[in-house]
C-alpha cells in the first residue's frame, strides 16, 4: 500500500514538471516582439509628427530671409530630400506655412518645436523647417543714409520656432528677433553682431531683440551720427521700463557692436515718449 502511494507521488511529481516545462515554452512563444510592441525608432531624414496624415498647410504670404547656413530641404510627407547650401544672405517669399508644430527626428524639446514653411526658392517651391527661414518684421524696419549718402535699412526678422508663449500660456522658452541691415546700393544682406559687452549672451551669435517672458524690445529710433549706426532700442519689463543704445561704425560694416546708455524707469509715460 505504501508502495503504491509513493509510486502515485511520482507520477504526480513527473506531471506537475512536464506541465510547468510545457507552460513556460507556451509563455516564451506569446512573448510579442520587439518590433510589435515598442514604437520603432524613425530614421533621422523623417519628421516627427503628432499625426500620421500628411500635414496641412495655410496661406502665408510674407517675404523673409535664408541665412547662410546648410538648410535640409523635406518633400510632403516630410522626408529629408536634400540638403542646400546658401552661400549668401537671401530674400525669399513665404508662401505657406503647417498648421502644426512639429519636432525633427530624435527630438522631444519642446522649445525646438517649428511650424515647416513653403517658400520660393529661385523659382522652385521648397519645404524648410521654420527655425530655418526668418519672416521680416515690416512694422519694426528703420531706413537711414550713411554721412556718404548712401541708402540702408535696419530692421527685425524672426524664425517659426516656439517662442515664450503658446494657445495654453507661457512655455519658458527663449524668443528673440535677429537684427538685419539691407544696403539699397547692392541690395545685399549684413547681419549684425552681437555686443561684446552684452550681459545675456543669447544662443545665437547675432544681435538681437528679445521679447520672453520676462521683457520685450523693439527699435525706436535708428540714425548715423559720426559714421556710426545708433539704433534706439526700448524694453518693456513685467514691472517698469528701460532703454538703451545699439551702436555699431559703418566702417567695420556691422562687424562689431556695443550697448550703451542703459537705463531704468517705471513711468509708462517716459516709455511711450520714445520715438
Amino acid at each position: 500500500m505504501i508502495t503504491d502511494q509513493m509510486s502515485n507521488m511520482k507520477k504526480l511529481i513527473v506531471l506537475s514538471a512536464l506541465y510547468l516545462m510545457v507552460s513556460c515554452g507556451n509563455k516564451e512563444q506569446s512573448k510579442p516582439t520587439q518590433t510589435d510592441t515598442e514604437e520603432k525608432e524613425l530614421p533621422a531624414n523623417v519628421a516627427v509628427t503628432e499625426k500620421e496624415s500628411k500635414p496641412e498647410f495655410k496661406k502665408y504670404l510674407r517675404k523673409g530671409i535664408l541665412l547662410k547656413e546648410l538648410i535640409q530641404v523635406f518633400d510632403k510627407d516630410l522626408n529629408v530630400i536634400e540638403t542646400i547650401d546658401i552661400k549668401e544672405i537671401t530674400e525669399v517669399e513665404i508662401l505657406a506655412k503647417s498648421i502644426a508644430m512639429y519636432n525633427l527626428a530624435k527630438s522631444t524639446d519642446y522649445c525646438l518645436k517649428s511650424n515647416f514653411i513653403k517658400i520660393n526658392y529661385k523659382e522652385k517651391e521648397l519645404i524648410v523647417f521654420g527655425s530655418n527661414i526668418y519672416e521680416i518684421n515690416e512694422k519694426e524696419k528703420f531706413d537711414f543714409k550713411s554721412e556718404k549718402n548712401e541708402a540702408f535699412s535696419v530692421f527685425s526678422m524672426t524664425n517659426f520656432q516656439m517662442g515664450a508663449s503658446d494657445d495654453v500660456g507661457l512655455t519658458g522658452c527663449d524668443d528673440f528677433s535677429l537684427l538685419i541691415i539691407l544696403n539699397h546700393k547692392d541690395n545685399k544682406y549684413k547681419t549684425l553682431a552681437i555686443p561684446d559687452n552684452q550681459e545675456y549672451k543669447s544662443k545665437t551669435k547675432f544681435a538681437n531683440l528679445v521679447h520672453d517672458d520676462g521683457s520685450s524690445e523693439e527699435i525706436y529710433n535708428a540714425k548715423v551720427v559720426n559714421d556710426t549706426l545708433v539704433m534706439g532700442i526700448k524694453i518693456g519689463y513685467q514691472e517698469g521700463y528701460g532703454s538703451y543704445f545699439l551702436k555699431t561704425a559703418l566702417k567695420d560694416n556691422f562687424t562689431k557692436s556695443e550697448i550703451a546708455d542703459v537705463k531704468r524707469f517705471e513711468e509708462e509715460s517716459t516709455y511711450n515718449e520714445l520715438k
